[in-house]
């Protein structure tokens, strides 16, 4: 190995001091901004630091290394826009997947898109991603699936199949591009989907009527099809 020092990698130091609230959302929100605006690479330590008006040594003290800022500042904000719900309900399933693909056709997409690129060549990303978003979401999903098994609402089986089913389609279009995302797509994925899925206590939810069928789900100049209102 080389014995160069990497200037990515933080300084000798005790880590672990109290943050200020303040100086970690400017780090945050620096670090995203820099993301959407400039990309991954752009997105240094240094950068980050100059944008937020710290130093980087104070980052440091918070952050491991440049991959767990990253995630860090993406996590915060995948998970407002893309929230888990505290059970599944299947009349919502739809609304809930149209509202993901509109967010994939937005920066969240982009972001998400970027950060499994980088993972290819970059370990550290591509580990923070799976361990931080990836792995913590599935975790989350897996309970959710378990307890629509339980109450009947769907048919037994693999709580992690089920999520590849559900979300896997709309990942790769997102990631292969060979169709867009639309809102057709998601209402023909969900109606699918459901056949196979119901279990003795759920019943198939009627869906919206193939409406806008060459929209896309969000962004972009087709018009934007809207969501059926969400039930509670």
């Amino acid at each position: 190995m080389s014995s160069q020092s990497n200037p990515e990698s933080p300084p000798p130091g005790r880590r672990g001091r109290k943050r200020s609230v303040e100086a970690e959302r400017a780090v945050l929100d620096a670090a995203y901004r820099l993301l959407l605006e400039q990309g991954l690479h752009a997105t240094t330590m240094e950068a980050i630091a100059t944008a937020a008006g710290v130093s980087k040594a104070t980052i440091y003290k918070w952050w491991p290394n440049r991959a767990s800022v990253i995630m860090t500042a993406f996590l915060r904000e995948a998970g407002q826009a893309l929230p888990y719900p505290e059970e599944l309900q299947l009349d919502s399933i739809f609304s809930r997947l149209l509202k993901m693909a509109e967010e994939f056709c937005g920066p969240m997409g982009a972001m998400i898109s970027a950060l499994i690129a980088e993972g290819q060549s970059d370990p550290e990303i591509a580990q923070a991603f799976r361990d931080g978003y990836v792995s913590a979401r599935r975790e989350q999903g897996v309970e959710i699936v378990r307890d629509a098994i339980a109450r009947g609402l769907i048919k037994p089986g693999d709580p992690d199949v089920v999520l590849d089913i559900l979300y896997a389609p709309l990942y790769y279009r997102l990631l292969v591009g060979h169709k867009p995302l639309t809102r057709a797509f998601v209402r023909e994925h969900v109606d699918l989907v459901m056949q196979g899925l119901i279990g003795p206590n759920g019943t198939v939810p009627t869906l919206a009527k193939k409406t806008a069928r060459g929209s896309r789900a969000g962004g972009g100049k087709p018009t934007r099809a809207r969501a059926p209102t969400k039930k509670a």
